[in-house]
C-alpha cells in the first residue's frame, strides 16, 4: 500500500507539473496575442453583425472621418497591417461572422475606446458603458426613415375654404393664405420641415425634450424594416417596457448574456489550446507516465526524492488564471512567464530523465524510405521527425498528455489530499471493551 500511494504521488507531482507549464504557456500567448480582446470582439460581431445595416452605418459622418489618414505614411502602414491581423485572426483563426460596420463605430465610441488595452481593444466592456455607446451609436446614423417629416399637429390644421366645404382649394391660394389665415386665429405659423439630410451630415435626430424610451423606440422604427438586429432590439424594448431604466436593465441582460457565451467560446478554444500544448511538452520531455510508473516501482532512492519534491510542490498552489473577460496586461503575461520557468526547473529537476530533447529511435521498420527521406531532408531532420512520430505512438506520452491537460487545480488537489494521506496515515479504530467484560474487569492493550 506504501509503495503505491509514493508511486501514485510522483505521478501526480509529474501531472500537476506539466499541467502548471501549459497553463502558464497558454496565459503568455493570451497576453502576447490579446485572445480575450479578440474573443469579445468577435463576440459583438456576432451580437451586431447585420447587413441590412451596414451601407447605413458607412454613410454616417464619423466613418468617412476615421477611414482617413491621420498619421505619418509609415505609422498608418503599420496600423493597416494589425487592422488586417485582426481581422484575419477573427475570421480564419477565430471562425465568426465578417467585420461588421455597426460593431467597428461602437468600438471608436469614446465610453468604448477609453477602455482599450494594446493593439486590438478593450478586454472587458462593462453592461451599461456598452449599451449607452450602443443607443448613442445607433442614434448618429443616418436611417432612412429618420429625415421624414413629423405629423402636423392639431392646432395646424387648414382652415375651411371660404368658397364652400365641397370646392377643392388651390394650392397657390392655401400656401398664400394660410399664415394670414392661422395669424388672425391667433395660432403661429408652423415652422418649416427640415430638409432631407445630404449624404455627409447626419440626420435630425428627435427632440432632446422627447422622452428617452420614445426616442429608442423611434430609433429603432427608422432602422430597415428587415433587419435582424432591429427585430432583436424591440423584442427587447417592447411595449411592456414602462421608462428608459427598465430597457437598460433589459438590454444590459442581453449583453450579458452575449458575455456568458462568449465566455464559454473562450473556455473551449483555452482547453484545445492547453491540450495541443501539452502534447507537445509531453513529446519534448519524453514523459511517458508508464515508464515513470516502472521507474519508481524499482528505485526507491528515486521514489523518495520524489515524495519529498512532492511535499515541497504541494506548499504552493498554482497561480489563479485570469477570467475570460480579464484585462491582458504585460503584468500578467511577466507573471505567467515567471511561472512557467519555475515549473519546467521543477520538472526537470525531479531526477526521472524527463529533459527536452527528441531522440531517434535505434530501430526502424522502413530503414530504406528513412534513407530515401535522409537523402533530400539530412540526417539530422529525419531523425528528429522518426522521434517525433515514435513518442506519437506511445501510449504512456498520450496518458500523460491527456492528463496535463485537465488543469493545475484538479493536480494541486489531488496532490494534496495524497500527500495528507501519506502523512497521517491510517487513523485506529475506536476501543471497543470485549463483551461480556464487567464494571471491574480491565484489558490491558
Amino acid at each position: 500500500m506504501g509503495t503505491t500511494l509514493d508511486i501514485a504521488i510522483g505521478l501526480v507531482s509529474v501531472f500537476f507539473l506539466l499541467s502548471v507549464l501549459c497553463s502558464a504557456i497558454h496565459e503568455a500567448l493570451a497576453g502576447v496575442l490579446r485572445l480575450r480582446a479578440l474573443n469579445l470582439a468577435q463576440s459583438i460581431e456576432i451580437m451586431l453583425a447585420d447587413s441590412e445595416l451596414d451601407a447605413h452605418v458607412k454613410r454616417s459622418p464619423g466613418a468617412a472621418d476615421t477611414a482617413a489618414p491621420k498619421s505619418p505614411p509609415l505609422e498608418h502602414v503599420m496600423k493597416r497591417v494589425a487592422r488586417v491581423a485582426v481581422v484575419f485572426v477573427r475570421t480564419r483563426v477565430m471562425p465568426g461572422p465578417h467585420p461588421s460596420p455597426l460593431a467597428e463605430r461602437l468600438r471608436e465610441h469614446p465610453l468604448i475606446k477609453d477602455l482599450k488595452y494594446g493593439w486590438v481593444g478593450p478586454s472587458y466592456i462593462p453592461s451599461h458603458a456598452f449599451v449607452a455607446a450602443l443607443i448613442d451609436t445607433l442614434r448618429q446614423v443616418p436611417w432612412p426613415d429618420s429625415a421624414a417629416a413629423p405629423p402636423p399637429q392639431a392646432g395646424a390644421a387648414a382652415a375651411p375654404s371660404p368658397s364652400g366645404a365641397g370646392a377643392a382649394p388651390s394650392p397657390t391660394s392655401d400656401a398664400a393664405s394660410a399664415p394670414s389665415q392661422q395669424a388672425s386665429d391667433g395660432v403661429p405659423p408652423p415652422q418649416a420641415s427640415a430638409s432631407a439630410p445630404l449624404p455627409g451630415e447626419i440626420a435630425a435626430a428627435p427632440s432632446r425634450d422627447e422622452d428617452p424610451l420614445d426616442e429608442l423606440k423611434h430609433i429603432l422604427r427608422s432602422m430597415p424594416p428587415k433587419s435582424d438586429l432591429r427585430r432583436a432590439l424591440t423584442t427587447i424594448v417592447d411595449s411592456t417596457v414602462k421608462d428608459m431604466r427598465e430597457a437598460n436593465i433589459r438590454l444590459e441582460r442581453w449583453f450579458n448574456d452575449a458575455m456568458d457565451r462568449a465566455a464559454g467560446r473562450y473556455k473551449r478554444r483555452a482547453q484545445l489550446i492547453i491540450s495541443a500544448t501539452a502534447l507537445v511538452l509531453c513529446v519534448g520531455f519524453n514523459a511517458d507516465s508508464i515508464r515513470l510508473a516502472g521507474a519508481l516501482s524499482r528505485d526507491a532512492v528515486v521514489r523518495a526524492r520524489l515524495i519529498a519534491a512532492a511535499q515541497e510542490i504541494a506548499k504552493s498552489p498554482p497561480r489563479a488564471a485570469p477570467q475570460a473577460g480579464g484585462v491582458d496586461q504585460n503584468e500578467d503575461i511577466m507573471s505567467a512567464i515567471a511561472e512557467a520557468s519555475g515549473a519546467r526547473s521543477r520538472l526537470t529537476g525531479l531526477d526521472v530523465e524527463i529533459t527536452w530533447g527528441v531522440k531517434a529511435p535505434e530501430h526502424t521498420s522502413v530503414p530504406k524510405l528513412w534513407n530515401a527521406i535522409a537523402a533530400i531532408l539530412g540526417q539530422g531532420i529525419v531523425g528528429w521527425i522518426r522521434g517525433v512520430l515514435d513518442r506519437l505512438l506511445t501510449p504512456g506520452i498520450l496518458i500523460t498528455a491527456a492528463a496535463a491537460s485537465l488543469g493545475a487545480p484538479f493536480w494541486f488537489d489531488l496532490l494534496n489530499k495524497l500527500v495528507n494521506l501519506r502523512t497521517v496515515g491510517k487513523s485506529p479504530e475506536p476501543y471497543e471493551p470485549p463483551k461480556g467484560a464487567g464494571p471491574d474487569s480491565s484489558v490491558t492493550r
